[in-house]
């Protein structure tokens, strides 16, 4: 732990221990003065770590790479130290910047910038970028972490990065990124690309243009991240260009291959926005807005599509959990305990086929056959039924499948060898996720008006899924 006004050597020179600058999500930060020639610098230390960690030997990596990149809007780092001699701390010498961060410059402002301001905050930031991802990719982009001095911004805080092509860190790792400005891809642990960079900055963007965050203060970031759709940032500052507007939107595509390839071609796509002027001005700005709310609005029914199509997802793995947990794990149990105990030189088997929503299983002993079958509902479920009304009309109705006033979410059968048999119905709980079983122990058709059709089956039977839709 280091303690302000204590001396540090490092690479020879001797180091006070000026000012605590803040506490980050490794360690803490100071601005330390060399005794020598009173220049200051940042150290930044990392308080928590484990000598053998992997990650450690990581962050190290990730060190002696960035201390090669040198530009004007990055912060140039000096140098480290392992933490594997004295002090048993690693730590990272800087370059000091006196003029806060990003986000401290945000707070400060107390109306909407113009678009020549942000335009030249957002060069500077490519530029820095640029020089960054030419080595490593950051991955914890934000406003805390682009600083300023003397008026630049430079990009901070190399000691997340994760070097380009290799696999991310788990997210136990501290300061895997920050919330507000993951990429969507980043939650899947795909492998690192300086798109998932991009769409961090295409946050920042949004932020400083609108001076609030595109998806707003949302309890779920991950699902924001994944599925919202942000409004165009001129929404909330009229003096964006709709050309600004379809860069920041672009570099917070939800699918990385949707962003940029290069900064190069986000400063390209920055510049030529600058060139919107003449007398059709308004004319190009309103025709690139309109095309910019269309794009909006086809976002968002894209998402509201994969919204569904997660939900319907998630149902459908439930109800095969049920399945697999409620029916076929006790009956594997049991095959299991009877071939311990009976003593037969014959065992009891149980196989399983699954193929999409539907699975069939067998259990087989002494020529004895028990087959199950099991189906969730889809819209193959869904009888759609015809009719003429008192005006003579002619319409059709759908009717989805219902059992005692709650919706049926799959079913199933069970039949044995003499045809005897039951089904299973699956349907809605009063609340919660999980659905209520039910077991249908059938003697006789509803819908057959001849005794003797029924007659000849077994007591109790069970419905094929061709007559059970129409049963029930």
């Amino acid at each position: 732990m280091f303690k302000l006004h204590e001396t540090i050597e490092f690479n020879g020179d001797e180091y006070v221990i000026d000012e605590f600058l803040g506490q980050g999500g490794m360690g803490q930060v100071f601005s330390i003065i060399n005794k020598k020639d009173k220049s200051k610098l940042a150290l930044k230390s990392l308080q928590y770590f484990i000598p053998d960690d992997s990650h450690h030997r990581s962050l190290i990596n990730e060190w002696e790479k960035a201390q090669t990149i040198s530009h004007s809007n990055v912060i140039k780092y000096i140098g480290f130290h392992d933490g594997l001699s004295e002090p048993k701390m690693p730590y990272l010498i800087m370059e000091f910047a006196n003029g806060g961060s990003l986000e401290d410059f945000l707070m400060s402002q107390n109306e909407l910038l113009s678009e020549e301001d942000c335009l030249d905050i957002f060069h500077q930031i490519i530029d820095g970028m640029e020089a960054v991802n030419s080595v490593l990719v950051h991955r914890d982009i934000k406003p805390d972490n682009i600083f300023i001095d003397k008026g630049v911004f430079k990009i901070a805080d190399f000691g997340l990065a994760k070097i380009a092509s290799e696999k991310t860190r788990t997210k136990t790792f501290k300061g895997w990124g920050t919330e507000p400005y993951i990429a969507p891809e980043a939650y899947r642990s795909e492998t690192n690309t300086i798109q998932m960079d991009m769409y961090s900055i295409g946050h920042v963007f949004y932020q400083i243009a609108g001076m609030r965050h595109a998806f707003g203060s949302p309890s779920d970031w991950e699902q924001a991240h994944l599925t919202a759709v942000a409004s165009p940032v001129s929404n909330f500052n009229p003096g964006i260009s709709p050309k600004v507007v379809a860069v920041i939107h672009r570099l917070i595509e939800k699918r990385p291959g949707n962003r940029y390839d290069s900064w190069e071609n986000v400063r390209d796509d920055l510049a030529g926005s600058a060139k919107n002027v003449g007398g059709h001005k308004s004319t190009i700005d309103r025709i690139l807005g309109n095309k910019n709310a269309r794009d909006t609005e086809k976002q968002k029914q894209l998402s509201a599509q994969k919204v569904a199509k997660d939900e319907e997802e998630r149902k459908s793995g439930l109800i095969g959990y049920q399945f697999e947990n409620e029916i076929i794990k006790p009956l594997s149990e049991f095959v299991s305990d009877f071939n311990e105990v009976s003593g037969s030189s014959q065992e009891m088997s149980l196989s399983k086929n699954s193929r999409g929503g539907d699975v069939d299983c067998r259990i087989t002993f002494d020529d004895k056959l028990i087959t199950i079958w099991f189906h969730k509902i889809d819209d193959t479920d869904i009888l759609v039924k015809q009719g003429v009304n008192d005006w003579g009309d002619s319409f059709q109705r759908t009717v989805e499948p219902e059992l005692n006033g709650k919706h049926v979410l799959a079913w199933g059968g069970m039949v044995t060898s003499s045809h005897s048999g039951l089904n299973i119905v699956l349907t809605s709980a009063e609340s919660g996720d999980y659905g209520d079983w039910f077991m249908l122990t059938n003697t006789h058709s509803a819908l057959c008006n001849r005794q003797d059709l029924n007659d000849y089956r077994p007591d109790p039977f069970a419905f094929t899924k061709s007559e059970l839709i129409k049963e029930i």
